[in-house]
């Protein structure tokens, strides 16, 4: 059964030399590697991060048909200065528009355009998607500390809107970091925060209302949202700070969508039942070592969904939104 992985990152050769970076094998794995670039390190990663062959030899064994490639989130760059943010941006755009070209029937590219400064990010919106081809763009759940109903975002969910991009919205800088050093808690659960939050100040900023026809993908299941998306109705109804602002929960679900990105078959059979087959969409988190690698293998073994509601969730809902026929 044909696939599309909307939830994969990659950050090509090219772009980690342009940006003064380097690559080495972990010290603990041989299998994987470390990346310093831009100020950050990269770990842990698989060749077919970097290494477009590698990465095809990869899909291959995971059985993946074609992906959507987005930038890395520690790559953003939104707590820079707008310029350093702009560039880092433009190069990895313009590297995955090169791997775009080499393979167009595999891999369509998320963009990621500078968030910190408006005008800047229109910019590099507008010019991805007249140069690069771009399909959708990639954003992170924070801008420096501010929620996605930051009014400054406003023109650029009415731009997205405007050109039919789909936004995949990917945690990034996790809240209380802190106390989320030891364990590897800052991507474990930090990142599930993130989305919870991201997901929660949009809906009760009116946003998936304010922009009706704005596509918008969650990442890594929805977090904790499809969980408590009951108490979160239940603050509309009873918290003064929500409840006067008429916003209706079906509404604006319509044009939200969850990624797989589970690595539980009850969790995901929970995620289908809550808010539809036709709003998940396929994914990996590919090639990071907590992606859901098995996330394709998960949808096709399910036993609680037919094989045209299999069919939706692995191709056609993805492929409906990224225009690809």
């Amino acid at each position: 059964m044909k696939n599309i992985d909307v939830h994969s990152h990659m950050l090509p050769q090219s772009a980690i030399k342009e940006l003064g970076g380097t690559v080495k094998l972990s010290a603990s794995n041989s299998e994987e590697y470390v990346i310093n670039v831009a100020g950050k390190i990269i770990a842990s990663i698989t060749a077919g991060f970097f290494d477009l062959n590698a990465r095809k030899q990869e899909l291959n064994k995971y059985n993946i048909d074609i992906q959507i490639i987005s930038p890395t989130h520690h790559l953003f760059m939104y707590t820079n200065n707008s310029s350093i943010s702009a560039k880092v941006a433009a190069i990895q755009n313009e590297s995955l528009y090169k791997v775009h070209k080499e393979a167009p029937d595999q891999f369509l590219i998320n963009a990621t355009i500078p968030l910190n400064d408006t005008q800047l990010a229109i910019q590099e919106l507008e010019k991805s998607y007249s140069k690069f081809e771009i399909s959708g763009v990639e954003i992170g759940t924070n801008v420096g500390g501010k929620n996605l109903d930051d009014e400054t975002l406003y023109p650029i969910y009415e731009k997205l809107q405007e050109l039919d991009l789909p936004l995949f919205i990917h945690p990034n800088d996790p809240m209380g970091a802190e106390r989320l050093t030891k364990y590897y808690m800052s991507i474990v659960i930090g990142t599930l925060a993130e989305t919870t939050t991201a997901f929660t100040s949009a809906l009760f900023g009116g946003i998936f209302q304010r922009f009706p026809r704005l596509k918008v993908i969650f990442c890594h299941g929805g977090g904790a949202v499809p969980y408590q998306i009951g108490r979160i109705l239940h603050a509309l109804k009873v918290r003064e700070e929500v409840r006067n602002k008429g916003i209706k929960l079906d509404d604006s679900l319509k044009n939200i969508f969850w990624d797989t990105v589970l690595f539980d078959e009850e969790s995901l059979a929970f995620l289908i039942k809550r808010f539809g087959v036709e709003h998940v969409v396929a994914g990996t988190d590919y090639p990071f070592n907590m992606g859901d690698f098995d996330s394709i293998k998960r949808i096709e073994n399910l036993n609680i969904i037919s094989s045209d509601e299999k069919k939706l969730l692995l191709y056609e809902n993805a492929a409906k939104l990224y225009k690809i026929k």
